[in-house]
């Protein structure tokens, strides 16, 4: 920063600023080389201050929110598109678990696949079991509603 010059300097440009130039001071303007120098330097920032201000407002705050509702959602989407493939990937694991089970059910009937004995049974019963947890967990988690506070 450069020191003043003029002791009338900083008086010089307070009054540029507020728009209200004395006759004294301007009088003193003409014949201090210092004073109108940054009088011109002043009323250059001042103009460009203004350009600037134009043109680089801010959003208004309801945009911005906006914005971020519009991301927030999106990501929720996303996430939740996530699990929805999972989801079909663990249907049809549970449709084929399902088959397994039908199939031991009909065995026992006599009517197909007699391979299939009582360890099998089970081992299909704790699947479907699980197989229903795991997409009960995913549906929940994909159909649950975010409701995270922001800031």
């Amino acid at each position: 920063m450069n020191a003043m010059r003029c002791r009338y300097e900083s008086e010089m440009i307070r009054a540029l600023r507020a728009g209200a130039l004395s006759e004294s001071l301007i009088e003193h303007q003409k014949g201090c080389a210092d004073c109108r120098d940054a009088v011109v330097v002043a009323q250059a920032l001042q103009r460009d201050a203004g350009d600037l201000a134009v043109r680089h407002t801010p959003l208004p705050s309801a945009q911005v929110w906006a914005a971020a509702e519009r991301y927030r959602r999106m990501a929720a989407l996303e996430r939740a598109a996530r699990f929805v493939f999972a989801l079909k990937i663990a249907g049809l694991i549970y449709t084929a678990v399902l088959v397994l089970w039908g199939m031991r059910a009909l065995a026992a009937h006599g009517l197909v696949l007699p391979g299939l004995n009582a360890g099998s049974l089970n081992a299909t019963i704790t699947g479907a079991g699980l197989a229903v947890l795991f997409v009960g967990g995913g549906l929940w988690y994909a159909l649950r509603r975010d409701e995270r506070v922001a800031g």
